[in-house]
């Protein structure tokens, strides 16, 4: 029945003598191992020697031993006797610091898998951006280009500070802000971002729709808030409210809203874009004067 039962189990199981240490039985995931019936269980797993086995079990401090597998794999190797008499179990299972670290290496892989293809995508764009006739038709690809940038800033600061749950966004939203104001300098008018920001500790999986908002609102103010070739402020704050979560802020002192603008039912993509995200995050999101100006504020759960 025992073996019936275990025979096939996917962890590594045997029973060996408690004197000798030979192995009576291993299951089929055992026998993968290589350790083989009659066979001590050291020749197998040379850190398992009868000496090590003995004092394992005699000092009262448990019955597990790290050991090294094959392809230098390390296991937890667990002992316990069978209904008391000679005979032990033993199994083996992942050390917890290797499955860890072999998890965050499959972690890696697929980030920077994510990244390079984000990074081909904006490429594409980019050329296709260049063989656009159309001004429009070339505006637009650059805007998407830019959308895919802040998505794959946003993925670097995602895999590079969060192991948990939480990212600081204070500290990706200062970035942020420091690369647009860089861009907006280039060909064009001066643009300075004034940020006032918290440490922010937000879900991962905030991350990119906030960014991506962001990215849609400043870059609303620099392009609308002001005239052509005028220079202007913009001011980003992210804060806490006294009523719980935190609060989005992006102004400008320009020109102010177009009359009857509401957020609702601004049909512009960057506005249905900020819109579709803020509806994700549970946030509520407005825009109101300034005096001089326009505000645009997300109030977020979190």
């Amino acid at each position: 029945m025992f073996r019936s039962i275990v025979e096939s189990s996917p962890t590594p199981t045997a029973v060996i003598d408690g004197t000798s240490f030979r192995c009576l039985y291993a299951n089929a995931t055992m026998r993968a191992l290589g350790l083989q019936p009659g066979h001590p269980l050291a020749d197998r797993f040379p850190e398992a020697s009868a000496v090590r086995m003995a004092e394992t079990l005699s000092n009262g401090e448990g019955t597990r031993l790290r050991i090294t597998g094959p392809e230098e794999v390390s296991w937890d190797l667990n002992v316990a006797a069978l209904d008391g008499g000679p005979s032990l179990l033993v199994t083996l299972r992942p050390a917890e610091s290797e499955s860890t670290e072999t998890a965050h290496h499959h972690a890696r892989e697929v980030s920077h898998r994510v990244k390079n293809t984000l990074q081909l995508v904006s490429s594409l764009l980019t050329l296709q951006t260049l063989s656009a006739k159309d001004p429009d038709m070339r505006r637009a690809f650059q805007e998407a280009c830019s959308r895919i940038g802040t998505v794959t800033q946003a993925h670097q600061r995602v895999h590079a500070a969060a192991r948990g749950s939480l990212v600081d966004f204070g500290a990706y939203l200062s970035d942020a802000c420091r690369e647009m104001e860089s861009h907006f300098a280039v060909g064009g008018p001066e643009r300075r971002i004034a940020v006032t920001v918290e440490q922010a500790m937000v879900p991962v999986d905030s991350v990119i729709p906030l960014a991506l908002i962001l990215n849609e609102l400043v870059g609303n103010a620099s392009k609308y808030a002001y005239a052509a070739g005028s220079p202007g402020n913009i001011e980003v704050s992210l804060v806490p409210r006294d009523e719980g979560g935190r609060r989005l802020t992006v102004a400008d002192h320009g020109r102010g809203l177009p009359p009857g603008f509401e957020v609702a039912r601004a049909d512009s993509l960057g506005m249905k874009v900020a819109r579709a995200f803020a509806g994700q995050l549970k946030g509520k999101l407005r825009a109101e004067p300034n005096a001089p100006g326009a505000r645009f504020v997300l109030d977020l759960p979190f």
